[in-house]
């Protein structure tokens, strides 16, 4: 009896520190690499620490209205409707979120150096009604006055946290990352997705806010 009791507290003092490091921070982050039963198996107090992992916002996109683009001939464009500047040309930099918001806040064009990444809504109203070629020469789902040139994918500041779903011209879309991923716009598809924030694959879209 007494070799089967030694046995049992060997055998959970051995475990224990590999469940004492299944805190909610490392569950959270096991997540983005690992299925749930590849997690459970690891840590099987996970249950309950999953769900805080996976809460979602209740906040809804709420679309801007309908923008009218008018070609300032400086290589920016504006929109009269929502009060806002756009490069004309998306930039080619396939960078992480944060590199992307640095680049913007050191950016000077046109005479400015106030720049800085979209949010999604605001990338929305780039998005044209049908596939039509545009600036660039080549057809994509953006507004003809604009040139996707060949990035097609760019970053939004807008974070999974703040903006759990989506619904594009596809489907209804979550996003359980939080403030771990962000939502992109893809206009050679016309598709909402999102990345994690340290993907190097989105490019980068300037806008600033005008008088």
């Amino acid at each position: 009896m007494r070799i089967v009791l030694l046995t049992l507290v060997v055998l959970f003092s051995q475990a224990a520190p590999s469940f004492a490091k299944c805190n909610l921070k490392d569950i959270c982050s096991m997540m983005q690499k690992l299925d749930h039963f590849a997690i459970l198996n690891a840590c099987p107090n996970a249950a309950t620490l999953l769900k805080e992992c996976r809460k979602v916002s209740e906040e809804v996109l709420s679309d801007l209205p309908a923008a009218e683009f008018v070609d300032n001939g400086d290589e920016t464009v504006t929109d009269t409707v929502n009060k806002l500047r756009w490069i004309k040309k998306g930039l080619v930099k396939k960078i992480k979120l944060r590199d992307a918001l640095a680049f913007a806040e050191s950016e000077s064009f046109a005479g400015s150096s106030d720049w800085r990444l979209p949010t999604l809504p605001e990338l929305k109203t780039l998005i044209y009604e049908k596939r039509i070629i545009n600036a660039s020469g080549k057809k994509a789902w953006i507004h003809p006055v604009f040139d996707d040139g060949l990035g097609h994918y760019y970053w939004t500041t807008t974070t999974c946290d703040q903006l759990s779903w989506i619904k594009d011209r596809y489907q209804k879309k979550m996003c359980q990352q939080g403030e771990t991923a962000a939502w992109m716009v893809h206009f050679n598809v016309n598709a909402i997705l999102w990345f994690h924030v340290t993907q190097e694959k989105p490019n980068v879209w300037l806008v600033q806010n005008v008088e």
